[in-house]
């Protein structure tokens, strides 16, 4: 089938209206002389349509006038009809060969260098440095050794821990991680305190180092010292020592999400409109349906060759949506809004948070929205050092 319908393109056919009241003494001519007709659709009692060879098409012109039928031609399709239409059109045909020359020409270069840091990278810096190296717009992708920047690169600084460079078309991606300064930490005989980073009931207390303040089932506010570095004893030089410990404290988080009742969407159908443009200067050639009759649509664009280049072709498909309202039951507007807050309560805890109980509520507000409300009791490390600054004189 495919390959009937390849040789009929090559060979070319025109698609005919056969009009008349005998047209059935018309087709036995057809099929008497071997003519080659196909795709015969009749519309009503005096007018069929089919599709017929160039050569059937010669022919059967002396059929009509026989039978008092009048053919008329709907449109011509195949190879043949191409080349008649590129022949009049020689400038466009040179400037479309000419266009594709210069993007392939243009695609074995670099015109785009998009950089993606990691840990207060310099941008411009990198940029600058990977220029140097030879990596910059404009340069032959022949020329560049990937493997040989990457190692460069790395040997010559010192505060990258690792670069990637990945060339897709015309566009060079490069990411870079400066490497990680370690967390400033308060050495070992700085004398400190432990103090509550925030507010909680102390659970579980393990003393190191220091002199406990609290004890457990204490509460606490942000900010109190649980364990101090400042060791007094009757009788006894004061000690300023380096509090360590690990403090575990209940704690409690409210957070709170939204799921709509009803709500209007919009879906796709699964009609859809292609448009290809070709943008060279100010001139723009659009070689697709140029109208959009869909009342509702969303469009997606591509950009198949980088702007960059003098010629550019763009590609924009408008998809048909249609609005559609869903109303969701109590039930699956709970789902939603719990899920939802559930992922808000996760932003806000800690790798090592542990949640103990958990208690959700849910209210309607004004008929369209249902609220879930989530109240957790954590348990978590709430201890942190505070340098003591005041050695020597008075407390």
């Amino acid at each position: 089938m495919v390959a009937i319908k390849l040789w009929n393109f090559l060979k070319g056919y025109v698609i005919i209206k056969i009009e008349g009241l005998s047209i059935e003494k018309f087709l036995n001519l057809i099929m008497v002389n071997d003519v080659y007709i196909w795709d015969i659709e009749r519309k009503n009692y005096t007018t069929i349509v089919a599709k017929v060879s160039l050569k059937g098409f010669k022919e059967i012109v002396s059929f009509a006038k026989k039978t008092n039928c009048r053919v008329s031609v709907i449109s011509k399709k195949g190879l043949p009809f191409v080349i008649s239409r590129l022949k009049r059109r020689k400038l466009l045909v040179l400037g479309a060969i000419v266009s594709l020359i210069l993007i392939y020409a243009f695609s074995t270069f670099i015109w785009e260098i998009n950089i993606e840091t990691v840990n207060n990278v310099n941008e411009k810096v990198v940029l600058e440095k990977l220029s140097h190296f030879g990596l910059k717009p404009g340069v032959s992708k022949f020329a560049i050794d990937v493997n040989k920047i990457e190692t460069e690169f790395l040997l010559q600084n010192n505060d990258i821990s690792w670069i990637g460079i990945n060339i897709k078309g015309t566009n060079a991606f490069v990411k870079v991680v400066g490497k990680t300064k370690p967390q400033e930490v308060l050495s070992k005989d700085e004398p400190c305190n432990i103090i509550a980073k925030k507010d909680g009931i102390i659970y579980k207390m393990t003393v190191l180092e220091g002199e406990a303040v609290k004890k457990v089932g204490d509460t606490v506010k942000a900010g109190d010292i649980i364990v101090t570095g400042i060791i007094e004893k009757p009788g006894l030089e004061t000690r300023f020592v380096h509090a360590d410990g690990q403090i575990i404290a209940r704690t409690w988080y409210e957070v709170y999400a939204d799921a709509e009742l009803k709500k209007e969407v919009f879906e796709r159908t699964n009609n859809k409109i292609t448009v290809t443009k070709i943008i060279f200067g100010n001139n723009t050639i659009t070689i697709s349906p140029k109208k959009v009759d869909f009342k509702n649509f969303e469009k997606e664009e591509k950009e198949i060759i980088s702007k960059n280049f003098p010629v550019r072709i763009i590609k924009e498909v408008y998809y048909e949506t249609k609005p559609k309202t869903i109303v969701l039951s109590k039930e699956e507007a709970k789902n939603i809004a719990f899920e939802k807050a559930l992922k808000e309560l996760e932003k806000v805890l800690g790798p090592q948070s542990k949640i103990v109980n958990k208690k959700e509520s849910y209210v309607i507000i004004q008929d369209k929205i249902l609220r879930a409300n989530i109240t957790a009791e954590v348990l978590e490390e709430i201890g942190m050092k505070e340098k003591i600054s005041y050695i020597g004189g008075e407390h």
